[in-house]
């Protein structure tokens, strides 16, 4: 997953990520406008027919980010124990308080919380609060510039997750024909529901139409949402795991067992889910990424993440092609080494389920015939999520009528999606799959595959098939 932005928006270089690995593109509406996110959006597409491949666009939305207001170009120097004041009413700087930009937020805080700058360089904590203004100490001193954002690891902050900006971002985002949207900073699974209900609205008035919803994935940045994960995982369709203000939010020494817990419940429930900031942070500068970074994308890809995912380092950084192609080795490299290989195929639970059985039924026999893909088809994308939870290591093929769902589909683990016109029969979607498979290279005639389908074909729900066909 790459974040499209001044660095790789050119046709070219997004053609080139795309041979390179990419297959998701994320929109980040905290920087940027308008006009640049139509052009990166019409340049994906342009470049999505050149590279042969359906890609996945994801419009991030921002959230209440809170951030200090405008001061001097040299910022202002805080010492270890001096003291400075916030004040949630002041915008800009005019000598004195150093302006918090956003009213009425001191009556979320309590004295003696601790308040975190610029990503965590800066600490401060609260002793007195007088109106608007918040009186505090400084614990760790730094430089204090203009619009940096500030974290609150011991603040219970009840805001909505959905700012103006990002009501009209989202309205401008399903404009554009985005398809799926990451929720910043959810604290409980209400937040998703009225993501869900605005997008209905916003849907209706742009006069979109469409059998299958916009896929939202939350994104796990807050304590509160840690403690509400089983929740907010009924209700969403994804999760992204954002370690950055996540690492602040909590102790970062946490962060990587919250990773596991997270990647797990999502496992369990055939839910994908997004491993986020920092993987390769040091190539935003360098041709090389650090040994620890390596690490850190192998480990998540032992831990079973379905999407891995490049902020800055595509977006601004120097090398953003270089820096697909060395994820993407490391991937392909951990994918095939013996820890991963040697795994059975994992069992998600919820027995009684005929869907879930007959999607372990085909990864078991792809794996007893030697088969070279597993062909599904899927009119809601269900199957496909299904049997990618269970790792089965060979390509999944979905086959769905729907552009929504085709794009939504690689947000899950090793699945291929594609068009596929409304089929008759099951010999027609096989013999209408098989064309596309040869088209693509994707297996060869004589390879075996497993096809996970439904009688009567173009039907939803209605999973009753498993058969074993040579290509």
């Amino acid at each position: 997953m790459v974040t499209v932005g001044p660095a790789c928006s050119s046709v070219e270089i997004l053609t080139d990520m795309m041979k390179s690995g990419m297959n998701i593109a994320r929109l980040n509406f905290s920087h940027g406008t308008y006009e640049s996110h139509k052009e990166s959006l019409q340049n994906i597409r342009l470049a999505e027919k050149k590279a042969g491949m359906t890609i996945t666009v994801i419009q991030d939305l921002q959230g209440p980010k809170i951030r200090l207001g405008i001061l001097p170009e040299e910022g202002l120097k805080a010492e270890d124990g001096d003291e400075i004041v916030l004040n949630t009413k002041e915008t800009k700087y005019k000598g004195g308080d150093i302006p918090f930009v956003f009213p009425g937020l001191q009556k979320h805080l309590k004295v003696r919380e601790r308040l975190l700058i610029d990503d965590g360089r800066m600490e401060v904590q609260i002793h007195s609060i007088k109106g608007s203004r918040v009186f505090c100490k400084v614990i760790e001193g730094g430089v204090i510039k203009s619009r940096k954002g500030v974290n609150f690891p011991d603040s219970s902050l009840r805001i909505p997750p959905l700012s103006e900006k990002d009501k009209k971002d989202l309205k401008y985002g399903l404009s554009l024909g985005v398809h799926s949207v990451a929720l910043s900073f959810v604290h409980k699974a209400e937040d998703v529901i009225l993501l869900l209900e605005l997008i209905k609205k916003y849907e209706k008035n742009l006069k979109i139409k469409s059998e299958y919803p916009v896929q939202i994935i939350v994104k796990i940045e807050r304590r509160e949402a840690m403690e509400n994960l089983k929740e907010i995982l009924e209700v969403c369709d994804g999760v992204m795991i954002a370690r950055g203000d996540l690492g602040l939010e909590m102790p970062a020494a946490e962060v990587p067992l919250m990773q596991k817990r997270i990647i797990g419940l999502c496992k369990d429930l055939a839910k994908p889910v997004i491993v986020a900031t920092q993987m390769l942070d040091s190539m935003q500068e360098c041709r090389r990424p650090s040994r620890a970074e390596v690490s850190d994308v192998a480990n998540a890809v032992f831990d079973h993440a379905d999407v891995l995912m490049l902020s800055n380092e595509t977006a601004s950084g120097k090398y953003p092609l270089k820096t697909v192609k060395v994820m993407n080795h490391i991937i392909r490299t951990t994918e095939r080494s013996a820890y991963l290989s040697d795994q059975t195929i994992f069992d998600i639970g919820n027995h009684g389920s005929v869907d879930i059985s007959l999607a372990q039924t085909a990864c078991v026999v792809a794996d007893d015939i030697g088969a070279k893909i597993i062909l599904a088809a899927s009119l809601t994308g269900e199957t496909g999520r299904l049997i990618s939870s269970y790792r089965p290591f060979l390509p999944i093929i979905v086959a769905t009528s729907s552009e929504r769902v085709s794009e939504q589909l690689n947000i899950s683990w090793g699945i291929q999606p594609f068009i596929l016109l409304p089929c008759k029969t099951i010999e027609q979607l096989i013999q209408s799959s098989i064309k596309h498979i040869l088209k693509y290279n994707i297996a060869e005639k004589g390879d075996k595959m497993v096809v996970v389908a439904g009688e009567p074909v173009g039907h939803a729900g209605n999973l009753n098939l498993i058969e074993v066909r040579d290509i």
